[in-house]
């Protein structure tokens, strides 16, 4: 099934395929609920591909899942990024590793150099079991993306579960990640040639970006798109630092009409990026695009809705790095109630959210634009 009418540039680049069952979430609790369960019922294999990995409260659940999974004979496969994993604990690793879970560290540095460049970074987040079921979004493996922050702010992700013939895709995704993260060899033609069915009606392309894709994919993907908005366009990111051609093409759909929301992060892990995020928005705001920041939660969703017709679910931040350096994945909707899903849990409309205006109709620090300039600097190398 597609998209009525015109949905861009995206059908030539994408493989829309028809069939999908679709779980949306927004809690991160329910989510990791979801997850161990898909895992006890495993009989062949789980493969988990994330970003962060911690030995914390969700992270031990979870590979104390994975754990009893492989006695009982499941082969199961953990890719994790060096860098965003770095205070993984060895030993836990080690122990877990002794029961059968196998891992592979993507790109770690070596004594005087990383394997690969040092920006290049797995950013995907993913668990598929058994070629049957898959799980992506924004959720990495911590106690924070279940039950909020240090600070006590709650944690507002999105991902989702995902049942039907894309599965077999994901699962080439994780095959080119583990083995270009040093993993073991295992005969892995076979999870990619058989595509599961599944009895629901969501037509799905995976959008990803990494080693083996063409550099840049996911912004061209959204430069596309927006300038075949004809409405209305809603953009969620925590990390916004896009670069110029981004920037372009949200100014010229305001300019012929489009309304356009983003939704940002008020509240985040980044101090910079905000800074920078503060600096580039003001020129978005002058052109009319309605910017606000969420900042009694962290958002950390990864989202994007155009008009009704295509709408984005994935791991991909509206920043340079994610843009043009890590490994991605997303999962694209055509046709579906997935743009009303998004609006209606992370739009404007009827929820507390904090516009950001032109900062020269705002009283700031003289050294608060300079500031603004360096961060914008360092976030668009």
């Amino acid at each position: 099934m597609q998209a009525d009418g015109d949905v861009g540039r995206s059908t030539e680049i994408l493989r829309y395929r028809g069939g999908h069952r679709v779980a949306l979430h927004h809690e991160g609790a329910v989510v990791f609920g979801e997850m161990e369960a898909a895992i006890a019922a495993a009989v062949d294999h789980v493969h988990l591909e994330t970003y962060i990995l911690r030995t914390d409260g969700v992270g031990t659940r979870l590979l104390d899942a994975l754990a009893e999974r492989a006695r009982a004979g499941v082969a199961v496969r953990v890719v994790y990024d060096a860098l965003g994993s770095r205070g993984l604990d060895a030993t836990r690793v080690a122990r877990y590793a002794a029961e059968g879970i196998e891992f592979a560290e993507f790109n770690p540095p070596s004594r005087w150099f990383w394997r690969f460049r040092p920006r290049r970074r797995d950013h995907r987040k993913l668990l598929l079991v058994d070629g049957r079921v898959a799980f992506l979004g924004g959720l990495n493996i911590g106690d924070e993306y279940a039950s909020g922050g240090p600070d006590g702010r709650p944690w507002r992700d999105a991902h989702l579960g995902l049942e039907g013939p894309q599965v077999a895709e994901l699962e080439a995704l994780f095959v080119e990640s583990w083995f270009r993260s040093g993993g073991s060899s295992f005969d892995w033609r076979k999870l990619v040639a058989t595509e599961s069915e599944a009895d629901g009606d969501a037509s799905v392309a995976i959008l990803a970006d990494g080693p083996s894709y063409r550099r840049r994919r996911v912004r061209d993907f959204f430069v596309d798109e927006l300038q075949h908005a004809r409405s209305r366009v809603l953009l969620v990111s925590p990390y916004f630092a896009p670069g110029a051609r981004v920037l372009d093409a949200l100014a010229a759909a305001r300019d012929r009409g489009v309304e356009i929301d983003l939704v940002l992060a008020g509240h985040t892990d980044h101090p910079i990026l905000r800074r920078a995020a503060r600096a580039i928005c003001p020129r978005l705001v002058r052109h009319g695009v309605r910017v606000y920041e969420e900042s009694h939660a962290m958002v950390h969703a990864k989202l994007a809705a155009f008009d009704d017709r295509i709408a984005v679910v994935g791991t991909s931040n509206l920043d340079r790095q994610s843009l043009q350096h890590s490994c991605e994945v997303n999962a694209v909707f055509a046709g579906s109630d997935v743009p009303k899903w998004i609006h209606e849990h992370f739009g404007p409309d009827g929820r507390a959210l904090d516009p950001v205006r032109d900062p020269r109709e705002e009283a700031r620090r003289w050294l608060d634009p300079w500031l603004d300039r360096w961060a914008t600097f360092w976030a668009q190398l």
